[in-house]
């Protein structure tokens, strides 16, 4: 009998389909379906960064969440540039500690920094401020007051937008608004609750129906058709909102709910979050008459 040999490719391990692999979404739907698909993906990342065994991730909800908003005002208050480097050096160092990486947290504070610096452009110039002129055309030219101020606006939300990353990456949902209610009237941490959990639904909806509009095309859908679609069921997921919102309501009135999310006692503080709190209390000493 002949010695029946099997292909090349039939021998190969199972690894990553290369089929799909470096091909970007090109359609009105299909860049939609992605974007969707990233947000719900972001919301699981962050609750996989909060679970790890870091030092920040280690501290009670409330020491945390207290810690942080006093580097805050410690940032929003100095105006000092070297203090504000410092700042980012504490930051780098503590994202190092809670086994986050420096990384996650650019990733989350570039979008907004290229929008702020388009923002201050105008600073930079002449018209708006004064000062010692470095270079120029027509008219208009960037002045060396103009580049600091710009410099230092941008620094300054770099430092916010890095301290509510790292927050946002080392503290889970549950611990967040569970330290939040400690500190804030309940009423508006229910309100802020609900708010995060209703939007995350409603992305996971609009999620479920385009993929359902893109699994019933064979081809590429027109622009316009596509954009006329997706905003029927926009319109169709506002009005399925609402409807919702109504009877997770009244599920909620007969089982009890009486306006308030009820959370197990919190413990005493530890030794780690008073040293914590104790350490953002001195960062904003600092900061006072920088």
């Amino acid at each position: 009998m002949e010695e029946l040999k099997l292909p090349e490719w039939f021998k190969k391990k199972d690894g990553e389909c290369q089929s799909g692999r470096g091909i970007k979404p090109h359609g009105f739907i299909e860049r939609n379906l992605a974007r969707f698909a990233s947000i719900i993906k972001e919301v699981f990342t962050t609750e996989e960064y909060a679970s790890r065994g870091g030092l920040l991730q280690r501290l009670d909800g409330r020491a945390k969440l207290t810690g942080f908003f006093l580097l805050l005002a410690a940032g929003a208050m100095t105006g000092s540039a070297l203090f504000l480097f410092g700042v980012l050096v504490v930051i780098a160092v503590l994202a190092s500690v809670s086994r986050v990486g420096i990384a996650p947290v650019a990733k989350r504070v570039f979008p907004s920094l290229v929008f702020t610096f388009f923002l201050v452009l105008p600073v930079t110039v002449n018209a708006v401020t004064p000062g010692k002129e470095l270079f120029g055309y027509n008219g208009f030219a960037v002045t060396r007051e103009g580049l600091l101020t710009g410099g230092f606006f941008l620094l300054r939300v770099v430092v916010m937008l890095s301290l509510t990353a790292l927050l946002a990456l080392t503290t889970r949902q549950s611990d967040f608004f569970k330290g939040l209610g400690r500190l804030i009237p309940a009423f508006f941490v229910t309100a802020l609750f609900f708010t995060f959990r209703y939007a995350v639904i409603l992305i996971k909806t609009a999620e479920d129906a385009t993929m359902a509009r893109k699994s019933r095309s064979i081809g590429r859908a027109g622009v316009t058709e596509s954009q006329s679609w997706f905003a029927s069921r926009a319109a169709l997921i506002l009005k399925r909102s609402f409807s919702m919102a109504d009877e997770v309501n009244m599920a909620m009135i007969s089982r009890g709910f009486a306006g308030k999310v009820r959370t197990p006692p919190a413990g005493a503080l530890g030794a780690r979050d008073y040293l914590w709190i104790g350490f953002s209390s001195f960062v904003l000493f600092l900061s006072i008459g920088t």
